[in-house]
């Protein structure tokens, strides 16, 4: 997901999985019958309503009571149906500065981090965030 701010993909159990902080935020797989699904995270309310209405998603075995869900693809998925659900489960993972930074864009997020940073806070963390950071707003 290189459009989601300092993202990384692992594959912990055989499949894709993407990150963000460390923290699984979408998981690609299939199920026994061969139907391609992913995992993702919502929250609560929204993860009760999705399963009693929609047959495509069930609770996540493992990330379930966490607001996780289950979503099968089939044969034609609505990939922005998709990518909307993957931005999402992103927003609620990420850390808050970062959920924040990709709601107000990068134009805004590069302007608003160097002002909100006194002289004494950025000299004194730059070393460690200029390499976690910087990289991925290149990009």
């Amino acid at each position: 997901m290189k459009s989601l701010p300092e993202t990384e993909e692992d594959w912990p159990w055989g499949s894709i999985h993407c990150k963000v902080a460390g923290k699984i935020f979408v998981g690609w797989g299939r199920d026994e019958d061969g139907i391609m699904s992913v995992g993702l995270r919502t929250n609560m309310d929204l993860q009760s309503m999705l399963v009693a209405s929609d047959p495509r998603f069930s609770i996540a075995k493992y990330t379930g009571k966490y607001g996780g869900i289950d979503m099968k693809l089939g044969p034609k998925p609505n990939w922005d149906e998709v990518r909307q659900f993957i931005v999402e489960s992103y927003k609620i993972v990420a850390p808050k500065k970062l959920s924040k930074a990709l709601e107000e864009g990068p134009t805004t997020k590069s302007s608003s981090k160097s002002s909100s940073k006194s002289p004494s806070k950025s000299s004194s963390k730059s070393k460690s965030k200029s390499k976690s950071t910087s990289a991925p707003k290149r990009k």
